[in-house]
């Protein structure tokens, strides 16, 4: 059951169904489905929202929505119980001319200057451990949510060497516990420098060297595995596609690349397809950022099952959640947006009434994860 503060914000969606002219109604869908928001402890009545909501995951051990603020280097958990939100802050993010002026205030004094390590864009589970695994710019951690400071973090892995400008963007294990994780170019404004990152994978025996997948990409996203692990499904956004590989989950090998959906055949040529994932009967669940919307994609009849579009512009990822697994969180960014224009850009919604459910999360394998 939610927790009271959870509950406060609620829209029921009674517009048509039908947002693009090729979803079609889903037989499931017998009654409207229903958004909800994640609501603020320090206003309630009003959402809570964040600067750029990325990466969730739903934990089943601790019924909690593990998600990360890329922008503000916060790692948060929604318990879901109580509906509170919990916060682990790392490094420091500052704006370039508060930069130089505390490097002239710092200098002067002879102090050291507060550490910032970059964008905080993924975090995921580890199996057999509460510590988590988070990408940091263009590097993997384990994080020891309870301890302070530096010590928080161990140093697994680093990516993109030689390309200082690149980030991690995203990144899931599969069934065989293999993180697969994938980098972004130079990013200025909404621009991203084409064709300057590359998707990786790796184990617990291949952290030092990672091993390449496919190159050259732009910017990586949505990763997701059918139920039976049988097919692998990624996103390079800019190609507006969603793709699928056939996917040989002992050798972790991707063969056999195709298109299941090109959203710019269906009215969403502003749009790039984010973050995604799948539900139990094999259907995608994708983000759509700029487009506002969360497309139910039929990846073997290669359509688009249904649209569900929100009060926000910039949706960014997705994951199934709560005790039965069939509410879908969905992230959203308010970065370079005019909070009067959108004033819920930023927040945490879930959908429910889908008539869908998704699957337990995969979770990274580190034997040694407690003492590393």
């Amino acid at each position: 059951m939610y927790g009271a503060t959870y509950l406060l914000l609620v829209i029921y969606l009674n517009m048509p169904k039908s947002i693009v002219s090729v979803a079609k109604r889903d037989r499931d869908l017998t009654n409207d489905y229903k958004i909800s928001m994640v609501s603020s402890e320090e206003h309630p009545g009003s959402p809570a929202l964040f600067a750029h909501a990325e990466s969730p995951v739903w934990d089943p051990h601790s019924q909690s929505l593990f998600f990360v603020d890329a922008l503000d280097q916060n790692v948060h958990r929604l318990d879901y119980v109580s509906g509170k939100i919990h916060s682990k802050h790392i490094g420091k993010r500052l704006d370039l001319h508060l930069n130089y002026m505390l490097l002239i205030y710092f200098t002067f004094r002879r102090l050291t200057l507060p550490k910032s390590y970059g964008q905080v864009n993924v975090v995921s589970l580890v199996a057999g451990t509460s510590r988590l695994l988070v990408a940091v710019r263009a590097a993997l951690y384990l994080l020891d949510w309870g301890v302070n400071g530096d010590a928080a973090l161990r140093l697994l892995t680093s990516l993109d060497e030689g390309l200082p400008d690149n980030v991690i963007n995203e990144g899931k294990p599969d069934a065989e516990g293999r993180f697969w994780v994938g980098t972004k170019g130079p990013q200025s404004g909404d621009d991203v420098v084409p064709d300057k990152a590359t998707l990786y994978s790796l184990d617990q025996s291949s952290l030092t060297h990672p091993a390449v997948q496919m190159k050259p990409i732009t910017i990586s996203n949505g990763i997701a595995w059918s139920p039976n692990n049988s097919v692998m499904y990624y996103i390079d956004s800019p190609t507006q596609k969603i793709e699928a590989f056939d996917y040989d989950l002992l050798r972790g090998e991707i063969s056999d690349r195709r298109t299941i959906i090109d959203i710019s055949e269906y009215g969403y040529e502003e749009a790039i397809p984010d973050g995604m994932v799948i539900d139990a009967q094999g259907h995608l669940w994708v983000a759509l950022m700029f487009g506002g919307t969360i497309l139910h994609v039929d990846p073997d009849k290669r359509s688009i099952v249904y649209a569900y579009k929100l009060p926000v512009t910039r949706t960014t990822s997705v994951c199934w959640g709560g005790p039965n697994l069939d509410e879908l969180f969905v992230t959203t960014s308010r970065e370079r947006l005019n909070p009067k224009d959108e004033p819920l850009g930023g927040a945490i919604f879930t959908i429910r009434n889908t008539g869908h459910r998704g699957l337990p999360p995969y979770e990274f394998r580190l034997d040694n994860a407690d003492t590393y």
